[in-house]
């Protein structure tokens, strides 16, 4: 009797140590053969913050190149490119050049330019280079694209005033200094051009725009 019941202990321990032999190997139940040692979860801890520290700064450096992308959206820029005095079919016209520059990585409009141009506070010819939209663009026939980082140049040719044809020859050259020119009291000097004006741009922005109005005063040839 004590026999069979030894035996039978026995064979239910058999049973149960199979039972979770086979529970372990299926892992059902976790294993951590190093749950007593303390640098096991250390390292394991680790490892999850080193994946998630790289994960973050993979979208950090995302959010920077995506915001480096971005257009600035600068002040378009406007510059003198020359003056001169040219016979056009026998009659004296005033030829202006602007340099016209798009800092930006986005697309500018360049609308208008309104200037005059002195010689010694005497006013020699006044112009207009394209046209106002008025707020969208009807036509790109009467307004300048220029593209990010792009610098174009623009030429206006208009005829002088009465006063300023008797300052220059019949092939442009100056002959004679304004009578102004002595008390005008401009800072530029004799035979030196001043043009001053104003021009309008629009900045594209997607679905947005930025107008912008500047005025300027510019000497050519200019001084040192």
């Amino acid at each position: 009797m004590n026999t069979r019941i030894v035996y039978a202990v026995g064979i239910g321990i058999i049973i149960i140590g199979i039972v979770f032999y086979f529970l372990f190997n299926s892992g059902f139940i976790a294993q951590n053969p190093n749950s007593n040692d303390p640098t096991t979860p250390f390292l394991n801890t680790s490892q999850g913050n080193s994946t998630g520290s790289n994960q973050n700064q993979s979208e950090f450096e995302a959010s920077g190149q995506l915001l480096s992308q971005q257009p600035n959206y600068q002040n378009l820029s406007l510059s003198i490119n020359s003056v001169k005095v040219l016979p056009v079919n026998d009659e004296l016209r005033m030829e202006v050049a602007f340099n016209a520059y798009n800092p930006n990585k986005g697309t500018a409009i360049l609308e208008t330019i309104t200037y005059n141009v002195f010689l010694d506070n005497l006013r020699l010819s006044s112009g207009d280079v394209g046209s106002r939209t008025e707020g969208f663009v009807d036509s790109l026939e009467s307004v300048y694209t220029i593209i990010g980082n792009q610098t174009i140049v623009l030429r206006d040719k208009e005829p002088l005033t009465e006063e300023a044809l008797a300052l220059f020859d019949s092939q442009g050259k100056l002959i004679q200094a304004s009578s102004n020119s002595s008390d005008s009291g401009t800072t530029s000097t004799p035979g030196e051009f001043d043009v001053n004006g104003t021009y309008f741009y629009t900045l594209n922005r997607g679905s947005d725009a930025q107008v912008g109005e500047h005025s300027f005063s510019f000497q050519y040839p200019s001084t040192p």
